[in-house]
């Protein structure tokens, strides 16, 4: 009912159509027999009118019968002597006075009368027209009979009987009503064909539409490959397959390794380019019959269907290593792309889509974390450590707002006077139930959701805020992330901080690890030289632990480099470590390079340190950490200024 409801203006429009049709047709011939009649009884009449005009005519006719004709003559006077097939002359008592012949007409088939037709004039009142069609050879299309009564001063003289050739106005009316009937269906195809065609049309739009929309709904719009919900439904189907035949099924989960980096080095439209490239390269890569969708941002996930064993899954992770080896080409850039990549093997890791899923998820997590381009299969404890890291974000959300961290400084001490010339910021977590936890345990996690940016800056702020308030002008070292340098202001944050506590710019070091400078090097030394502008320090920390290079020191002038602790512990116990320290004291007073050697802990470190020139050191060997109220005052905990240095 309801579709017919809908489609009920296409059943009226087709109707009306249909009706019109039938018109166009059909009434043109009643018409016709209409127009037919009405011009035979418009002749009767002026026969009529002309016999009354001149009565000699017939009472020839009437009074002898060889002057009959003449009733032709008159008939031809008036125009209708090539149209008469025959006249009939009847006196006053109805019997035939005169015919004028043809008597071969058959008069069988009249044409059914269109009604009775009314004329002016009382003499032609009862006459009478019947319409005929004709039969026989040489026989009229079409005739009239008239019958016409005569009456002269008001007494009737007889009858006279025209027969009348119609078939040229039957033609003419033909002809005329042929041409409205094509104009008409001309017209009413126009009329028809314009709405039909706009409703095909229309209809083709809206099919195409819905038809666009349904794939929407089940693929994805950059690569065209199913969603998540619809490799989800895929996955499903396929591992019911699986129940039945008792086969197995590899989930994978593949994520692009640094895609953001790879984004912001591009034009707006280029990460799109590099996806669909990607998505091209992992399609060459699966077996027929094997799944492939996108489930999100850069995260593509492939189920590998009916495995026997593992080789099936490193056959395609070595097919998948070959597709990504070539370069990508962008806007006339080389990309190089690495992926990690999580798997899970259904039925052991799951015997559902969406578990099979989370539990590939949760290894690509653990790829992720252990440095990208490698795959990790899923394990049991996986899922727990994830389940851990959760929550300690969530908890680490909930800490910020409810301000539970607090900053402890390290101090950091001059060889030479082996008084404090400065300190470094070293943030802890006060948790109300589990109490102090160490940056270890939280910072990685707020790196990687982007939680660091605003528990950075919190950091920056706090510790300007306590450095001010110090007797002791000590410098304050503040440690900034690479989340910091991309997904904020890092220039305009530290101005608002330095402003706001008002502490001199000269007072402020922030330290950078080479991490940050592996990628994007031109933009993060723009940002480091305007950060220099504003009159801070800017010290490399942990160096000798990433790649080093000495071009880095070349290009921006660092203000400190900090040693890392790991060769300050290895360099009395290797002299190849110790000499790589010398090195790098060295290097440090030929740049005019501020050397700060971190982690001393020994007397027998600070001794060597304080041979190779090196002018700061902190360490627990010094100081502890300790809270705001001590740092302006610090104190070394032990001297060995009083030591004689031993050989080294």
């Amino acid at each position: 009912m309801a579709k017919l409801n809908k489609n009920g203006h296409w059943f009226a429009f087709a109707f009306l159509a249909l009706l019109i049709c039938a018109i166009a047709f059909f009434a043109p011939a009643r018409v016709s027999n209409m127009q037919l009649e009405r011009e035979a009884h418009a002749a009767a009449e002026r026969i009529a009118n002309q016999i009354k005009e001149e009565p000699g005519y017939l009472f020839d006719s009437l009074a002898k019968r060889s002057l009959a004709p003449r009733m032709g003559e008159l008939l031809e006077q008036m125009g209708y002597g090539h149209r008469i097939l025959r006249y009939e002359i009847y006196d006053r008592n109805g019997k035939l006075a005169f015919t004028s012949g043809n008597s071969g007409l058959d008069l069988n088939q009249e044409v059914e009368p269109s009604g009775p037709e009314k004329t002016s004039g009382k003499e032609s009142a009862d006459s009478t027209v019947q319409l005929y069609r004709g039969t026989g050879e040489g026989a009229p299309d079409y005739l009239a009979a008239l019958s016409i009564p005569i009456s002269l001063g008001g007494t009737p003289q007889g009858e006279l009987t025209v027969y009348l050739d119609q078939s040229e106005q039957a033609r003419v009316l033909a002809e005329y009503f042929g041409l409205i009937a094509v104009v008409t269906m001309l017209l009413l195809a126009v009329g028809i064909a314009a709405p039909v065609a706009f409703a095909w049309i229309r209809s083709k739009e809206q099919h195409q539409a819905e038809e666009q929309l349904r794939f929407l709904q089940d693929h994805d719009a950059l690569t065209g490959l199913p969603n998540r919900a619809a490799f989800t439904k895929l996955l499903s189907d396929a591992l019911n397959h699986m129940h039945r035949n008792r086969t197995h099924i590899a989930v994978l989960c593949v994520d692009v390794d640094k895609f953001k980096e790879i984004n912001d080095s591009l034009d707006h439209s280029g990460g799109d380019v590099v996806l669909r490239e990607i998505a091209t390269r992992i399609r060459t890569t699966i077996r027929k019959g094997d799944l492939f969708g996108r489930l999100g941002g850069d995260e593509f996930a492939v189920a590998l269907v009916e495995i026997t064993n593992l080789a099936d899954v490193m056959a395609f992770m070595n097919r998948l290593v070959e597709a990504m080896r070539e370069p990508f080409v962008v806007d006339d850039k080389e990309i190089v792309c690495t992926t990690s990549v999580g798997i899970a093997l259904a039925p052991g890791d799951g015997e559902t889509a969406n578990v099979v899923l989370k539990h590939a998820a949760i290894a690509l997590t653990r790829a992720k974390y252990d440095g990208g381009q490698r795959m990790c299969f899923f394990e049991r404890s996986m899922d727990k450590a994830l389940q851990r890291r959760r929550m300690v974000e969530h908890e680490l959300r909930l800490a910020i707002g409810r301000d539970e961290f607090d900053l402890l400084y390290q101090p950091q001490f001059s060889l030479e006077t082996e008084e404090a010339c400065g300190t470094e910021a070293l943030i802890r977590w006060h948790h109300p139930v589990h109490g102090k936890i160490a940056p270890a345990h939280f910072i990685s996690v707020a790196e990687e959701t982007g939680l660091i940016v605003p528990l950075g800056e919190w950091v920056l702020r706090r510790a300007c805020s306590d450095a001010v308030k110090w007797e002791n002008p000590l410098t304050v070292a503040v440690n900034l992330s690479p989340a910091q340098f991309r997904d904020g202001d890092i220039v305009e944050m530290v101005s608002n901080v330095l402003k706001e506590t008002g502490l001199p710019p000269e007072r402020l070091e922030l330290e950078i690890t080479e991490n940050l400078l592996i990628n994007d090097t031109e933009e993060v030394l723009q940002k480091l030289k305007t950060l220099r502008k504003l009159g801070v320090a800017i010290a490399m920390d942990d160096f000798g632990t990433g790649f080093s290079s000495l071009s880095y020191l070349a290009r921006f002038p660092f203000s400190k480099i900090k040693i890392d602790r790991h060769f300050i512990q290895m360099m009395t116990k290797d002299p190849a470590v110790k000499a790589i320290v010398r090195t790098i004291i060295a290097l440090g007073k030929s740049l005019d390079i501020t050397i700060t050697a971190e982690g001393v802990e020994t007397v027998e470190q600070a001794r060597m340190l304080r041979e190779f020139g090196c002018p700061k050191v902190q360490g627990f060997l010094y100081s502890q950490p300790i809270p705001a109220s001590e740092a302006g005052h610090a104190k070394p905990k032990v001297s060995t200024l009083s030591k004689r240095p031993s050989a080294a």
